[in-house]
């Protein structure tokens, strides 16, 4: 299991999310979207021995939004590499360049190049607050989460017990997909599992919020309320 010793810098033209969702009704008090996916089929993604979390957590994205609107797309791990590569540099013969990526950039190349055929329409940043996480979850399918990663977590996770009070030292920065939610926290899923995080703990972890756009996710699902400003997120989409 790899993490990133450091949060890659990105400089390049952000959208924010709360610009087209003022006014929107609140989320239900509980989703989980991941119960599409059987459990057994949430894959590595080859962030067992290299450091591609941002680009398992599309992997894992990919599968969970396809899952919902027609027929699964499952990645490939050679895929996954494939796209790392394509962004970072990463040598998979040497190993050089393996330092992890900026969401921001992981997410451009899924919407502008795609993984295993799938692309999004685009993607913002938002608040990193619990209200932003379930309204992400809830209209789009998942939050794109950046989180830190603490000693007192690897050994909750090796145990299959929930990240709860992190404690310890703090053992890198990970990329997760947060696709569920109830009242005492999220579920997310990392290394091939699920995940479950206390909100305290998400709070107190989190480091970056993301929602990503995918029209079909949209028409079949039927999440786009009243109040969601579709037409100007499309118009400054089209802008970048």
């Amino acid at each position: 299991m790899k993490l990133r010793a450091s949060l890659p810098t990105y400089s390049g033209p952000v959208l924010q999310l709360s610009k087209y969702t003022t006014g929107l009704e609140a989320p239900p008090s509980k989703v989980y979207w991941e119960y599409k996916v059987p459990a057994s089929l949430w894959g590595m993604d080859a962030n067992d021995t290299i450091g591609d979390c941002e680009i398992a957590r599309i992997a894992h994205m990919v599968m969970c939004f396809t899952a919902h609107t027609g027929t699964m797309v499952t990645p490939t791990r050679d895929e996954c590499i494939q796209v790392y590569s394509a962004i970072t540099g990463y040598d998979p013969a040497t190993g050089a360049n393996d330092n992890g990526a900026a969401t921001p950039d992981v997410l451009n190349y899924w919407q502008n190049t795609g993984i295993a055929g799938h692309k999004i329409a685009g993607w913002a940043q938002a608040d990193n607050s619990q209200a932003a996480i379930e309204q992400c979850v809830w209209l789009f399918g998942a939050a794109a989460t950046d989180i830190a990663v603490y000693e007192s977590m690897m050994d909750q996770f090796n145990a299959h017990q929930p990240w709860d009070n992190p404690t310890g030292s703090l053992d890198g920065y990970h990329a997760v997909p947060v696709f569920g939610y109830g009242s005492e926290g999220s579920t997310c899923v990392t290394w091939g599992a699920l995940q479950q995080i206390g909100w305290p703990t998400l709070m107190q972890i989190l480091q970056g919020t993301f929602a990503v756009f995918t029209q079909d996710w949209i028409e079949q699902t039927g999440k786009a309320p009243n109040g969601f400003d579709i037409a100007t997120l499309q118009s400054d989409l089209a802008a970048l």
